[in-house]
């Protein structure tokens, strides 16, 4: 099984991946709060949790991969509040449209997705044993953790335990013995759903919901836990010392964490009010478009969102997605095997098993693209046959080749960003753009300009593309 090597935030270092259990995987990632529809900061943190998924299936790998609905929090109980509805019956709405999102995202699905209002007994459970081992005390219904308690806390955000409590500013909880101590248990408000426990009517805090979802179906120790590093401190942080007070075991090997999705300086929120729905960038270019966007950088890395970004990843989900219809038409016309094509999956595998990189995995494919069309008259049966194994591996281990190729560039043709509220027939541009490639290869060079300068009194701006291909846009 080859080697993998990931960047583990736990160490600050790229190590080599050992699980805990040799091919045997236990993978968890934090899922999205059901209140309201997802948006595309949110679907950075979900195809890159798939894209986890998919490379270590891909490299052979069992994995029981979890990722979790929270079903019951602060802002669900509010919005449901607002809109005069249960709190449980309307973060199941929203449960059911994160599930489209993941379809049109092309995800695979994961093994197991809890809800927290299904895991209950085991968060309670998880509670106790916290209170049993003397790490977290019972005030007035209300659990809380005993930070101080825990000599390790820290060790994932490096941050220091005095400098967090110097430096909180606001009035300190008079339940709380120390000021950086967190919530396991709350005892519900008039109104609010609640469940019975050891200590009273409530609800769990947010942190206990993760490490007890993640005990249930992947046990004791993970082998990888996944996130956005947004979730490092609290969350992350309070996860681990929630586990391992619970379980007296290391609670997971390998963190992982991706960056932020940036549109200009500021981070994509609500809060903010500049997010854009998946929904509504799905309907506008398809959601293959975006799933290759999130994808095209490494997952550590920033990702600022602008217009030539989206136009990009328009232009290169179009170049794919013709090749691959291409390819299914090549022929063995020669008899010496390409060793370029027979080495692909190996390099793309290199660059996948350093931490994940999926841009550099689809540089080597651009490459293989580039190279399988220059040399398409020359191919032997075995590149015609591994030309195919290519792509299959391309769709299978990142995403960025969907299920149906022809429905893709229907889909680009049909909600192609430049013909927004114009009357340009695409289907017209696509067949002059057809007619210059046949002209070309049979140096019909005045023809050729002809096109050109036709397409360009409709501000029809063509780009050839070293492949061999070429893209359009409307010139503003």
């Amino acid at each position: 099984m080859k080697e993998i090597k990931i960047h583990n935030n736990l160490s600050r270092k790229k190590e080599t991946f050992v699980p805990v259990k040799p091919g045997k995987v236990n993978y968890y990632s934090c899922g999205p709060t059901t209140y309201d529809f997802a948006h595309i900061g949110n679907a950075r943190a979900f195809v890159v949790g798939d894209l986890i998924h998919r490379v270590l299936k891909s490299f052979g790998y069992e994995v029981t991969f979890v990722r979790n609905y929270t079903d019951v929090d602060d802002k669900i109980i509010e919005r449901a509040r607002e809109l005069g509805k249960d709190a449980i019956e309307f973060a199941a709405l929203f449960v059911k449209e994160c599930e489209t999102d993941f379809g049109f995202l092309g995800m695979i699905p994961p093994t197991h997705t809890p809800k927290v209002s299904e895991t209950m007994p085991e968060i309670i459970k998880m509670i106790e044993d916290i209170i049993r081992n003397k790490k977290a005390y019972v005030v007035e219904g209300e659990v809380l953790f005993d930070v101080p308690s825990f000599a390790d806390y820290g060790k994932l955000s490096k941050k220091d335990l005095d400098s967090l409590q110097h430096g909180i500013r606001v009035e300190v909880d008079k339940k709380k013995r120390n000021s950086a101590d967190f919530v396991l248990w709350k005892p519900a408000k008039p109104g609010e759903p609640f469940w019975d426990s050891p200590w009273g009517q409530g609800r769990p805090g947010w942190h206990i919901e993760c490490s007890a979802m993640a005990k249930k179906f992947l046990g004791e120790t993970l082998d990888i836990h996944h996130g956005g590093v947004d979730l490092m401190f609290p969350h992350h942080e309070n996860e681990i010392a929630q586990s391992e007070a619970a379980n007296n075991c290391p609670f997971c090997n390998n963190w992982v964490h991706h960056e932020f999705l940036n549109f200009g300086s500021e981070k994509m929120s609500k809060s903010l009010g500049n997010v854009v729905r998946i929904r509504d960038f799905v309907e506008k270019y398809s959601g293959q478009v975006l799933r290759h966007l999130l994808l095209s950088v490494h997952y550590r890395a920033r990702l600022e969102w602008t217009d030539e970004v989206v136009q990009r990843a328009l232009e290169e989900v179009k170049r794919i997605h013709e090749f691959v219809v291409e390819a299914e038409t090549y022929k063995a016309t020669g008899t010496a095997d390409d060793a370029e094509i027979m080495g692909c999956i190996e390099k793309m595998k290199d660059d996948l098993s350093n931490d994940f990189n999926s841009a550099g995995a689809l540089g080597t494919f651009f490459t293989f693209i580039r190279h399988a069309r220059h040399n398409r008259d020359s191919l032997s049966q075995n590149s015609v046959t591994e030309i195919l194994k290519i792509v299959n591996f391309v769709r299978d281990s990142m995403g960025f080749v969907s299920s149906d190729p022809e429905a893709t560039l229907l889909s680009l043709r049909k909600n192609e960003q430049s013909l927004e509220g114009s009357d340009i027939d695409s289907q017209w541009i696509e067949n002059l753009i057809e007619e210059r490639k046949t002209a070309k290869a049979s140096k019909n060079w005045a023809r050729a300009d002809e096109i050109r300068k036709e397409l360009a009194a409709k501000n029809i701006v063509l780009k050839d593309n070293p492949d061999g291909s070429s893209t359009w846009k409307v010139q503003s």
